[in-house]
């Protein structure tokens, strides 16, 4: 008996084909694993009975990945398809299968973490080296965190005990399968009532967690668990690899930034290979037209939105077959001083001027302190100034209170274009106004966070609408990390996916 079996992989990286083969041979079956772009195809020619049992032996063995889709069972398959060929590169993964995890743990456990577990029940650091450099592991404490945080650290959530985590945060099935997957991403999840209310874990009410991803933090986890530990904090420079930042939305998984399963990779549109996310975005001309390239799409006219927090290209652009990309629309970067940004504000017209003056004088509280990372660009300075002005610490907090809103609409903010020197950029004097203006009208900063995601999608689909009337193109593509947030994502495709072909980055991240 011949049967085909189609798998969905959103990725031409041969490890997962690697694990499938290794998974036919400890079956003894009579199959054989075939890649292309876009799926893997597994072909049996066996008796019924034993193709049977392979795919029961498939089901209680084969690990998840982020990269799979569907799979089912096809009637035929076209052999002229051209096979990926195995380039030979080393994966930057660590695929530890359920079974290979106890090994390991029974394996190795003579190996003492006594002193370290010792140390971090002290209420102090203890630094693991792992695969990927060092980690600093510690208790929660809301003073070690902020100290790490002072210093440029981003403090995640390390979990020893998996049954545990619930306890914490509040975790579905998805959260649970792609944070159990073979490349173990990251994935943002929101504390329950009261577990964070001293801010012992995180300074807003998410954090990125994160499971055992190699050898020695797997085998550390264990003795932690034995001790009661369920999970901790850890602290990475963020220059050090540590797997994937990933969010979804419906059946389709996003990678935000990272490294690990991703590169090196074997571009075969291109023949060329790529140890970094960086070398591939440059060496392609930046993050829309690597992702024009990786989906075959460079050809053909598009729009483009590249919307990043940290980037100071931000923009909607336009993609011309023989012309390249044109910006039409550019975020500014802005000064990042609040007295600069009043003083612009309140030259807008002698409404804002008195804005500006009732505001300090009903909010001085939010004055007092210092502006965080004056160095930001694009979207980054406007929410980081927008937060200050709203009594925040930063970009991070503001977009996390528009995660707690619990309506399904918010309030209309004002997002106009200005034209300086010729070039058309979002008004982010209007923003922050509008904002203020609602502030005085005692709207609460989680309306007003969730209304700023609301209005730039409405922003981004009007003038995607507007620039389409000349251009008539069907591809709309949207990147950079702002589209990790759910609200402004699903809010864009739901209003352009009718009218266009919306290309998200499927093999790749959304950013740098």
């Amino acid at each position: 008996m011949k049967l085909f079996y189609k798998i969905e992989f959103n990725s031409t990286n041969l490890y997962y084909k690697h694990i499938l083969e290794n998974l036919v041979k400890d079956n003894g079956i009579n199959a054989s694993i075939k890649q292309y772009k876009g799926f893997i195809l597994i072909i049996c020619d066996d008796s019924e009975e034993k193709i049977e049992e392979f795919f029961t032996f498939l089901g209680e063995n084969l690990p998840l990945s982020i990269f799979l889709g569907k799979s089912y069972v096809i009637d035929s398959f076209d052999e002229s398809l051209e096979e990926l060929e195995d380039k030979n590169i080393l994966q930057n993964v660590s695929m530890y299968t359920n079974k290979d995890i106890l090994n390991i743990i029974k394996e190795n456990e003579n190996i003492d973490f006594s002193n370290d577990i010792k140390k971090i029940k002290e209420g102090k650091v203890s630094k693991i080296e792992t695969h990927n450099g060092f980690k600093d592991l510690f208790l929660p404490s809301k003073s070690l965190r902020e100290e790490f945080e002072s210093n440029n650290f981003e403090v995640k959530l390390f979990v020893c005990n998996l049954n545990k985590l619930s306890e914490l945060v509040a975790v579905n099935q998805k959260d649970l399968q792609l944070l159990c997957s073979i490349e173990r991403p990251l994935v943002k999840l929101k504390f329950n009532i009261l577990k964070n209310e001293n801010k012992e874990y995180s300074k807003t009410n998410f954090i990125y967690v994160k499971l055992p991803d190699d050898k020695e933090t797997i085998l550390f986890a264990s003795a932690l668990q034995k001790e009661g530990i369920d999970y901790l904090l850890y602290a990475k420079e963020e220059s050090l690899q540590d797997g994937l930042k990933i969010t979804y939305i419906k059946e389709d998984n996003l990678i935000i930034r990272g490294e690990k399963s991703l590169f090196p990779r074997y571009d075969y549109n291109l023949d060329k290979k790529y140890n970094s996310s960086k070398e591939f975005f440059d060496d392609n001309g930046g993050v829309i037209k690597a992702t024009l390239v990786s989906r075959n799409k460079r050809i053909k006219p598009s729009i483009a939105v590249y919307f990043s927090y940290a980037s100071n290209n931000s923009a909607i652009s336009v993609n011309v077959p023989g012309k390249g990309l044109k910006d039409i629309i550019s975020i500014p970067n802005i000064i990042c001083d609040v007295n600069n940004a009043l003083d612009e504000i309140s030259v807008i017209d002698e409404n804002t001027s008195r804005l500006v003056e009732n505001y300090k004088k009903k909010f001085p509280q939010y004055f007092e302190k210092d502006l965080k990372n004056k160095d930001a660009n694009g979207f980054e300075a406007i929410l980081n100034l927008t937060a200050y002005i709203l009594g925040m610490e930063d970009y991070i907090e503001f977009e996390d209170d528009a995660f707690l809103y619990n309506a399904k609409s918010g309030i209309q903010i004002d997002m106009k274009l200005v034209k300086v020197d010729g070039i058309n950029y979002l008004d982010y004097r209007r923003v922050v106004q509008s904002i203020m203006s609602y502030k005085m009208a005692d709207v609460n900063n989680r309306m007003l966070a969730y209304s700023f995601y609301e209005s730039l999608s409405d922003f981004i689909k009007d003038n995607i609408t507007k620039i389409n009337s000349e251009l008539n193109a069907k591809d709309v593509v949207l990147c950079g990390d702002i589209f990790a947030n759910n609200i402004l994502l699903s809010k864009v495709i739901d209003g352009l996916n009718k009218s266009f072909d919306i290309i998200l980055p499927k093999d790749t991240a959304l950013d740098y």
